[in-house]
């Protein structure tokens, strides 16, 4: 039997327009680490009942952001995944100037948790 595993690394990227200012970026790490294991799954195919699948420890990294003067677009996006833990933050310019930031967490324990800033110019 073969396994196959998709492995991504690193991979910043930044595109930045010479004409107005404007630029993107984003950034990737995962999606899984440590041992892989297989495990049957309900299958609807072929009169089989179960077929394989393959899981592993969910741990993964990424980020992206949006900065355009002209059309006044801002935001960023950061998220983290380690197990069953997730942390993030997001933040994006509002119409009406104001920066909104939220910062969250989930876990099997708490569930979704999130705060909510508002931060005039």
């Amino acid at each position: 039997m073969q396994v196959l595993v998709f492995l991504a690394v690193c991979l910043p990227l930044v595109i930045r327009s010479e004409d107005d200012g404007s630029y993107s970026f984003y950034k990737f790490r995962g999606p899984v680490s440590g041992q892989i294991h297989q495990i049957q799954v309900p299958s609807h195919y072929h009169n089989q009942h179960y077929s394989p699948d393959y899981v592993a420890k969910p741990d993964y990294l990424y980020s992206y952001g949006v900065e355009d003067p002209v059309t006044g677009n801002s935001q960023a996006h950061k998220e983290t995944r380690d197990g069953d833990s997730v942390l993030g933050e997001y933040k994006v310019l509002q119409a009406d100037g104001i920066l909104r930031i939220v910062k969250y967490t989930a876990d099997g324990t708490h569930g979704f948790r999130a705060t909510v800033e508002y931060v005039k110019p």
